[in-house]
């Protein structure tokens, strides 16, 4: 009995060899480039008489689309959809069973328009001083990479690998005055660049020491200015004594007794 059914599956799998070929698994862009098309295709001997045969697909493994007969499964084109995919056929009563090899597809999005702003942006920076650049693309698949610019010359590049952003910490220099920053973010697939924007206006450290000691003395010489005018209107409206005399000093006054000496000894 037990030779009987070794003898009966060896048949099957002769017959099954001859019946039709491993498949091959091959995948198509849609024309609306939305979607990823794969088609299980097999070679069935001619000579053989016409088999009913059904399809499977796998991703990663796991059952996507159950056996029918339909040899096609379609896929959208979205990042999560990446894998490794596999078609398996066989007959009707799922005696005779091949699989295909692996399909390793890989899905990218492209990046989108990246934002760039500087951080803490202040309006008297001065040569030195530290800004934060940061740059930012809602989608894309990962990593994105980003690059900072100022006036068409690199700044420095960052990595954003499990993020949509990335910043970049540089001292300022004189020559980034009103001049135009921007940044790229690049994918696999694609990349972008984010609109230019005007740097700040940039003061040296002696141009801005001299403005606060400007910013300092002006107060300071009005207020004397103001105490200036308050004296010359109260003289103004109360006149000063032009021809005031000294008070005639008392017999007691020290100062009168040595007069009054003086004056004695002139005239003996």
């Amino acid at each position: 009995m037990l030779l009987w059914v070794a003898l009966l599956l060896c048949v099957s799998m002769t017959e099954g060899q001859e019946l039709f070929q491993n498949p091959q698994l091959s995948q198509y862009i849609s024309s609306e480039l939305s979607d990823v098309i794969l088609k299980c295709m097999v070679k069935v001997d001619p000579k053989k008489p016409a088999v009913q045969l059904f399809y499977s697909f796998y991703k990663n493994n796991e059952l996507v689309q159950d056996r029918s007969q339909n040899p096609v499964f379609s896929t959208e084109v979205k990042e999560e959809n990446s894998g490794h995919y596999q078609c398996v056929v066989d007959t009707e009563n799922g005696i005779i069973q091949k699989k295909s090899g692996y399909l390793d597809i890989e899905f990218w999005t492209p990046v989108s328009h990246p934002v760039l702003t500087l951080k803490q942006e202040a309006t008297n920076l001065t040569v030195g001083d530290k800004v934060e650049f940061l740059c930012e693309a809602q989608k894309g698949s990962l990593p994105i990479f980003y690059s900072f610019y100022i006036d068409g010359e690199i700044l420095g590049k960052a990595l954003a690998p499990s993020g949509r952003a990335a910043s970049l910490l540089v001292s300022v220099k004189a020559e980034w005055s009103a001049k135009n920053y921007s940044c790229e973010a690049k994918n696999n697939i694609s990349r972008r660049i984010s609109e230019p924007r005007k740097f700040p206006l940039v003061v040296s450290g002696a141009t801005q020491t001299k403005n606060n000691m400007l910013s300092i003395w002006l107060p300071a010489s009005l207020f004397g200015g103001m105490v200036i005018a308050a004296g010359v209107l109260i003289c103004f409206f109360k006149p000063c004594k032009k021809d005031a005399r000294p008070e005639t000093p008392t017999p007691t006054d020290p100062d009168y007794l040595l007069y009054a000496l003086v004056d004695n000894r002139r005239y003996k």
